[in-house]
């Protein structure tokens, strides 16, 4: 089974569940999320400095010579579209609309964003995008900051990746270095220039630490290969190194889908076991039984109410001190994670993640001390359950799950209170 047949059981079970609107808010909003992961293509930028040859390269990647464009523009999109046609985005916010291609027209010197889309069933799965690291130091910072925000798959293009790129580099964050290549462009001119492989091996352990690779890349040899003729030229494709290239971006294309969905599954799989069946799954009501003759449906529910045990004689005092002690455990945590919030203007969100999940696994622990009934068990399940989701936020990233953590450690310190006080 392919990635994309893989693909819609998941997206079509996430949607109905999110369907039903009866989901907490912290799961409901990462549902959603991931619903949107699974339903959008993968970002793959290519970016660096002026001159660098990302747009060749993107040419290249893409197979469609005919995409480049002669203006500079923030950020340029090749996306899949059901016809040829280029869409601009204007500082005012106004969106127009050409149809052909994007060369054929004049881009306005105020665009912020160009898109371009083609029929081509090739860029379903994938949108390339390609922001320029230009003008100033504060606007590289910026639009390095679009780069992280937007990208699944980071192409970094240079011809030697000088002091300045290295700097300016050295502040992604390490979870977007690990889907990040370098493309050491225009190769064969470096090459005749008899400098590749001294470039190449001057980088090779800057490389290791902060790219999954490095690939030096004849742009204009490996369009004439793809487009050339009818045909691949595949000794070409290959001694332009932009087979490499494209073999490593298609298999991690395909290896971050397959993780998405698996993320996906284990979602489904825990709400399975926290949420109710669909009212259509439930079994049928059972019939009621005829009261015998001589009894009121009073004495009968008298009865039953006599031999059903009691909530408050379930809970012995040793499980309502737990509740108590993980109340505060859980309020201890969340303290100190507001605070952090309090003294400092950049979110962390991975510290926060991980410091909802050291507050549920302490009370994970403090439930483990207790006494084994009906009523801890089923805490340990709901320790069990926010463990999970708290793994997902771990793999998501981002502020949104950092408030998503937060907000499952207050929602069980809710529901553990008020366990607390129906026993009390």
């Amino acid at each position: 089974m392919n990635t994309a047949e893989q693909l819609d059981p998941v997206i079509d079970r996430l949607g109905r569940v999110l369907d039903r609107g009866n989901l907490p808010p912290p799961y409901a909003r990462c549902g959603a999320r991931l619903l949107s992961l699974l339903t959008r293509p993968v970002q793959v930028v290519v970016t660096g400095f002026a001159g660098s040859g990302k747009t060749k390269l993107l040419e290249m990647m893409s197979a469609h010579p005919d995409v480049g464009h002669d203006q500079t523009v923030p950020v340029f999109e090749l996306s899949y579209g059901d016809t040829e046609q280029a869409l601009i985005e204007r500082a005012d916010g106004s969106v127009s609309m050409v149809r052909g291609f994007l060369k054929q027209c004049e881009i306005p010197t105020d665009a912020l964003r160009v898109r371009q889309e083609l029929p081509d069933p090739n860029l379903i799965q994938q949108d390339y995008i390609e922001i320029g690291l230009d003008g100033t130091e504060e606007e590289r910072q910026s639009a390095l900051e679009a780069v992280i925000s937007r990208a699944d798959l980071v192409i970094w293009c240079s011809q030697d990746f000088t002091q300045e790129e290295q700097r300016l580099w050295s502040a992604v964050p390490d979870h977007i270095k690990d889907h990040s290549v370098l493309a050491l462009t225009q190769a064969d001119q470096l090459l005749m220039r008899d400098v590749l492989n001294d470039n190449i091996a001057r980088l090779e352990p800057i490389v290791s630490n902060e790219f999954l690779g490095m690939f030096p890349v004849a742009t204009i040899q490996g369009v004439t290969a793809q487009t050339g003729a009818e045909h691949v030229n595949d000794p070409l494709w290959a001694a332009s190194g932009g087979k490499s290239l494209m073999q490593l971006v298609s298999r991690h294309i395909r290896h971050g889908r397959t993780a998405d969905i698996d993320q996906a599954r284990v979602f489904l799989d825990r709400l399975a076991l926290k949420m109710p069946p669909d009212a259509e799954q439930r079994p049928a009501a059972p019939k009621a039984t005829p009261t015998p003759v001589g009894e009121t449906e009073t004495d009968v529910s008298q009865d039953l109410r006599s031999e059903a045990p009691r909530d408050d004689e379930a809970r012995d005092e040793t499980t309502i001190g737990l509740l108590s002690e993980a109340v505060d455990v859980l309020q201890r945590h969340a303290g100190k994670m507001f605070d952090a919030l309090d003294e400092s203007e950049d979110v962390d969100s991975t510290k926060i993640i991980d410091c909802c999940s050291d507050a549920i696994r302490s009370v994970s622990n403090l439930m483990g001390s207790g006494t084994g009934n009906a009523a801890t068990d089923a805490l340990q399940g709901d320790l069990q359950d926010g463990e999970e989701m708290l793994m997902l936020f771990q793999l998501e990233r981002g502020e949104d799950a950092a408030v998503d953590a937060v907000a499952l450690v207050l929602q069980l310190r809710k529901e553990l209170a008020g366990k607390m006080a129906a026993g009390s």
